[in-house]
This record gives structure tokens, C-alpha cells and sequence, in this order.
């Protein structure tokens, strides 16, 4: 078998799950996928190895394995966590009185999770939620794009360009990879006009218990009410709240993984 043939025969063993069948031997789901059993046994072992599947207890019974729960709880959080950042965004918007973004990763481009936005007259309103935008340009999409695999960066960059909005877009592909695994090293972004004229934002990472991507926290703002000065103020307040939604996602995790349900919200002040 190829590679993609043995990954496809092991999602669908992965597939033949469900509330009713929460259990299979290896005979079962050699039967009903139609497998032999010697090659229904080694791709068991296989996902088992990389806890997709686990055994139950020497019964010779798999069920799924954790790794399966912690990718569902990523895609679940994917949905949820507009509702569980949405009160530290309003916090951190009152605190800062400037426009506060969610943002994450859709395919190569970001996609706005939520908004909250500035009370003051002049505010960054430019996008809604469900709004895409380009990956290479912007504090909110900066620091999605340097927490991703840099191996998924040529990609990106093949597939959607680098596109020139203003004279401090970076569209050199070497100068922008440096400029990301910096974003990456000090874990928060800066944007100064890059975008839109007269725009400054500061950004800073969302990360799960693996210290993997799951959203990105930013401010926006006009010039005159963020100077260079108050964005790295605002730089450290960006990743004490993203800090705080990363803690109660690792809890949400946690909580699941031990069988506790869905976990109540327990915001923390800071």
C-alpha cells in the first residue's frame, strides 16, 4: 500500500466509531471494512502507537485514544472560543478603549473569530467577524503565520503572494520569515501601518497544552492614540489576556480529558 492508501484505511477505521460503537475488536473491523485481519492488526497497532486508538484493558477491545479527544476539543474550541474570549475582550477593549480582534487560521488566510469593538469616536472597525485576510501583512495575521509550522510558510506565500498595501508591507519571502521566527521568539507582533494607513496593532498568541496555534489575540488602533511607546504597553497587556484564554482552554482540555464534561467558566480578573 502507499502511504495515502494505509492513511486512508486508517481513517476509516477511526470512522467506523461512534456513540453506539465505542468499542471494536481487530476481527470486527476487519470484517466490516472488508480488511484481512493481519493488515486490520497492524494499522490498529499503528494508530495505537500514536494514541489514535487505545486498548481496553488486555480485552482485546480498542477504543479511541486521547489524541482523538485533544484534536476534537482543538475543533470544538475552534467553535467555542468566540464565547469563552468574548468577556476577556471586553475587558481588555474597555481597558485599552481601542478595537479588540479574535482571529485564527482558515486554510492559507485568517478569518475573524470576533470583534469588540473601540467606544471612541475615531476606532479601528475594519473587519467583521467571518472577514478573511491575508496571512503576511498586519499584526493579527503576523502572529498566526509565525506560530504555524515553518514548513507551511512557502506554501502560504506561493499560493496567496505577497501582496503590497502600504510602503511598510513586507513582501520579501526571506525578510518576512525572519521577521516571523522574531515574532515567534519574543511570542508578540507589531504592525505599524502596515495594512491600513494610520493603523497601529499589537498581537499575541493563543497556544493549546502542546504550545500549539489555536487563535490570535490583537489591538487596533489609530496613530495618534497609539505611539510606538504605548504599543509595547499595550503589547504586554495583549499577552496577559491571550495568556488567561490559553489557561481556561488548557482547563476546558483537562477537565474533558478527565471525564468531567463541560467545564463552567470561571473568569479571572487581572
Amino acid at each position: 500500500m502507499s502511504i495515502n492508501q494505509s492513511l486512508a484505511h486508517g481513517l476509516n477505521i477511526l470512522l467506523l466509531y461512534d456513540g453506539s460503537t465505542p468499542f471494536l475488536t481487530v476481527a470486527e473491523i476487519s470484517k466490516r471494512l472488508g480488511y484481512s485481519q493481519s493488515k486490520a492488526y497492524r494499522l490498529v497497532r499503528t494508530l495505537t502507537q500514536y494514541d489514535l486508538l487505545k486498548e481496553e484493558n488486555g480485552t482485546a477491545q480498542y477504543s479511541l485514544g486521547m489524541n482523538v479527544l485533544r484534536l476534537g476539543l482543538l475543533a470544538k474550541n475552534q467553535f467555542n472560543i468566540a464565547k469563552l474570549a468574548k468577556p476577556y475582550m471586553r475587558e481588555l477593549s474597555l481597558r485599552t478603549r481601542e478595537t479588540v480582534l479574535l482571529t485564527s487560521v482558515q486554510g492559507t488566510r485568517g478569518i475573524v473569530l470576533e470583534r469588540v469593538e473601540s467606544e471612541e469616536p475615531v476606532r479601528f472597525s475594519v473587519f467583521q467577524p467571518g472577514a478573511t485576510f491575508p496571512l503576511h501583512c498586519g499584526a493579527s495575521s503576523k502572529i498566526l503565520m509565525a506560530f504555524l509550522p515553518e514548513e507551511e510558510w512557502d506554501y502560504i506565500i506561493t499560493k496567496e503572494g505577497l501582496n503590497r498595501y502600504t510602503l511598510n508591507t513586507i513582501v520579501e519571502p526571506e525578510l518576512l520569515k525572519a521577521h516571523l521566527r522574531q515574532i515567534r521568539k519574543r511570542g508578540v507582533a507589531f504592525s505599524d501601518q502596515e495594512v491600513e494607513r494610520d493603523v497601529r496593532a499589537v498581537a499575541a498568541p493563543i497556544l493549546d497544552l502542546n504550545g500549539d496555534l489555536i487563535a490570535g489575540l490583537s489591538i487596533a488602533g489609530p496613530v495618534y492614540r497609539i505611539s510606538k511607546r504605548r504599543a509595547v504597553e499595550l503589547s504586554k497587556l495583549v499577552s496577559l489576556y491571550a495568556q488567561q484564554i490559553s489557561s481556561l482552554l488548557k482547563n476546558e482540555f483537562k477537565w474533558a480529558a478527565r471525564g468531567g464534561g463541560k467545564m463552567t467558566q470561571k473568569k479571572r480578573r487581572v
